[in-house]
């Protein structure tokens, strides 16, 4: 039986997070200037990131490593804390009731999936009213982790089991009983749930990005075709090999199997290898002919060794006739600290106020502190986001604190 075509007309929010996973690492890593400063030539703050949870202070390593917005008043996220007790972290999931974040008591509804081993690599997901965890239940040093799947049904998270082998990554959420989840890249596999088991597609790709959403028109995903010649060409060098040009392409779904949509080549200075010295991170549907396909294009190859000088965003997008490259983005929060609004001008989003201490207080070196977001969501049918992350201030001796944050961006 053919899987049915996606039409959902899912409500669009204002702000689509275009490069979501702005952590510690990589590009998108940002300590946003203190509330208030502003830095020569850059734009006056919109609005500032508003804490609505921080956590009790650890030494090290409390953090919150995921959020889902189901809607504007039911939200999830998962974070990493350290007991009081002294002991390492665990995985805490955290429920938004529409007033206040609180604790909730996931392994209680996973005891069965989870039996003796612990949560680790969650990731959640929402769309369409509905919420997903995918993550990998491990059984402490020495043994292998397996990934677990759940939903949550109004009441309680159920365990749903996963294909044998499978290694979900991008997942698009569309309905209570229609879930699309990327295999591996190189897998170049999509599974799809229809309320009863999966089924396994063909890509014509390696697939990294799936549209969370379809805003009326078609399923689609974006990453690479393969090319092994261009894999060859960093042999000569393994120790410093270079970045390999890959040639993007997306692919959508027509009810019956994947359709490839080839994209041009961002990048064409290699004669022989052309394409985009980057991944396509993030796939937003706005519109059955307005998609965007986004991520950070990298400096060229400049000798035996890469170095990235001209790193900046690169989006390319679908007007419903083919794909281009454009050198504006949609409007809405780009990272930690930038916003683009409607009329194409990035603004600045300030930081929060600084937490509290060890003492209880903010103390002249607590002010050392940074706020650095390692997700953000949009909260649907608003203008708002959601943003998840960690307060810490180190190299400060026995000053030292992490908290694990959640904010909230309203323009």
């Amino acid at each position: 039986m053919p899987i049915r075509r996606v039409t959902s007309r899912v409500a669009l929010v204002a702000v689509v997070v275009l490069l979501a996973g702005c952590g510690t690492q990589g590009p998108q890593a940002a300590d946003p200037a203190p509330s208030g400063s502003r830095r020569t030539g850059e734009a006056a703050a919109h609005r500032a990131w508003a804490y609505e949870y921080v956590s009790d202070a650890a030494p090290v390593g409390n953090r919150v490593l995921d959020i889902a917005a189901v809607s504007r008043r039911e939200a999830w996220a998962i974070a990493e804390l350290h007991d009081s007790g002294g002991s390492g972290p665990r995985m805490q999931m955290l429920r938004f009731d529409g007033s206040r974040w609180q604790r909730y008591d996931l392994a209680s509804d996973l005891r069965d999936a989870l039996g003796t081993g612990t949560l680790s690599s969650p990731a959640l997901h929402a769309g369409a009213g509905n919420a997903w965890l995918f993550a990998r239940a491990g059984n402490g040093p020495g043994t292998f982790s397996t990934p677990i799947a759940a939903r949550f049904d109004g009441t309680r998270w159920l365990a749903v089991a996963l294909p044998k082998g499978s290694d979900m990554t991008g997942v698009a959420v569309l309905g209570p009983s229609d879930i699309w989840a990327l295999g591996q890249p190189r897998q170049q596999t999509a599974w799809h749930w229809d309320g009863r088991g999966w089924t396994a597609t063909r890509l014509p790709l390696e697939a990294r990005a799936i549209t969370t959403q379809t805003a009326g028109g078609d399923l689609r995903v974006a990453g690479n075709v393969p090319n092994p010649q261009a894999d060859k060409a960093d042999e000569p060098d393994p120790d410093h090999p270079k970045p390999r040009p890959l040639r993007l392409a997306a692919a959508r779904w027509d009810g019956r199997q994947w359709r490839e949509e080839r994209m041009p080549d961002v990048e064409t200075g290699d004669g022989r290898f052309p394409g985009c010295r980057t991944q396509v991170q993030t796939l937003v549907a706005r519109g059955a002919d307005d998609v965007w396909a986004m991520g950070i294009e990298y400096g060229p190859y400049t000798g035996t060794r890469y170095a990235p000088p001209g790193d900046r965003p690169c989006a390319l997008h679908w007007d419903g006739e083919g794909w281009s490259r454009s050198d504006a983005l949609p409007a809405g929060v780009l990272d930690a600290k930038r916003v683009r609004g409607g009329n194409g001008k990035v603004g600045r989003i300030a930081r929060p106020p600084y937490v509290t201490g060890i003492t209880g207080k903010v103390t002249e070196v607590d002010r050392k502190q940074v706020f650095r977001l390692a997700e953000i969501a949009p909260v649907p049918g608003t203008g708002e986001a959601w943003g998840v992350g960690t307060a810490e201030l180190g190299a400060s001796g026995d000053a030292n604190f992490s908290r694990a944050v959640i904010v909230r961006y309203r323009p």
